[in-house]
């Protein structure tokens, strides 16, 4: 059983992005996709545990630091703002 990667996406001022596409690659190049919710949240579940993951951000209009995870156990509040 997996664990899961939940986080928010946001602009400077604090307002979650909706509609934002974001992306967990693993080291063998197996990507899964979500969308945040209108909120700005997203959530990957059943991540396997060990492994080291990619984690990044695509909008439109703004630009996201891209984050390398490794993961032990669930994690929370694993966000981006905007650039």
């Amino acid at each position: 059983a997996g664990v899961s990667v939940t986080g928010r996406v946001s602009v400077a001022g604090g307002r979650g992005l909706r509609n934002a596409v974001v992306t967990l690659t693993d080291t063998a190049g197996v990507t899964r996709r979500t969308i945040t919710s209108s909120f700005g949240y997203y959530r990957f579940d059943d991540v396997t545990v060990g492994q080291t993951y990619i984690l990044a951000v695509r909008s439109k209009r703004y630009q996201f630091a891209t984050q390398v995870l490794n993961v032990t156990d669930s994690l929370t509040d694993v966000d981006f703002i905007a650039q």
